[in-house]
């Protein structure tokens, strides 16, 4: 397991320690580190590289179509994972699935104003809801347009620059969504969570926001 002491993340990492002090969890697109407990915590990933970068996982599917049963787990952690999914909504839907009652979920983000999307159109629940209805090509020919003029032709985002377009809306590496703290409330509130805990800034990753939240249901 790699090690990287800039990235330690001891804020990070107390705030998943306090939200989940026990139990065992999932990570979703963990990439090359994590700040997951690693005693307690299955690194996954939807690709065993990204832009050229080994993933630590040991498994590996869709973040929409996890192979576990319903409520295994106490706690998923994501970080700059859900900007890049297509279909939020089911995807949350599956995380919520195979939480535990009460279980949590932590989203790192990238914050609008402090990424290379900061040029783009905020993605709003409405936005999420017709990609659940229309035509998915044009909604990702949209998107790809859009990521092309604001992001990728004014190298914003260098490390991206030399994949293909097309491969892009497949292969993790487009920014699907746009998001402040806001959508992301208002989203976990569509699916099903209830929201613990919202930091606009985190101290030990400045361009990300955090929002935890708790699976809100009755089941056991």
């Amino acid at each position: 397991k790699q090690f990287w002491k800039h990235i330690n993340r001891p804020w990070s990492r107390k705030r998943i320690a306090e939200f989940a002090p026990t139990g065992y969890g999932l990570e979703i697109g963990c990439g090359t580190w994590t700040i997951a407990p690693a005693s307690r915590t299955i690194l996954s990933d939807a690709f065993a590289s990204h832009a050229g970068n080994h993933s630590l996982a040991r498994v590996f599917f869709d973040a929409s179509n996890i192979p576990y049963p319903d409520r295994t787990f106490s706690f998923v952690l994501s970080e700059h994972v859900l900007e890049h999914v297509y279909d939020p909504i089911t995807t949350l839907k599956e995380w919520k699935r195979i939480l535990c009652h009460k279980g949590k979920v932590f989203l790192f983000l990238p914050h609008k104003e402090r990424m290379f999307d900061k040029d783009r159109k905020l993605t709003e629940l409405s936005d999420l809801k017709k990609r659940l209805i229309e035509d998915s090509m044009i909604i990702k020919n949209d998107i790809l347009d859009d990521w092309m003029e604001k992001v990728i032709n004014p190298n914003l985002a260098e490390h991206y620059k030399k994949i293909e377009p097309r491969k892009m809306l497949s292969d993790g590496t487009i920014h699907y969504n746009v998001w402040k703290p806001k959508q992301i409330l208002d989203l976990l509130c569509e699916v099903g969570f209830k929201v613990l805990f919202e930091e606009d800034r985190v101290p030990d990753r400045p361009d990300s926001f955090l929002v935890i939240a708790q699976k809100n249901d009755q089941l056991a």
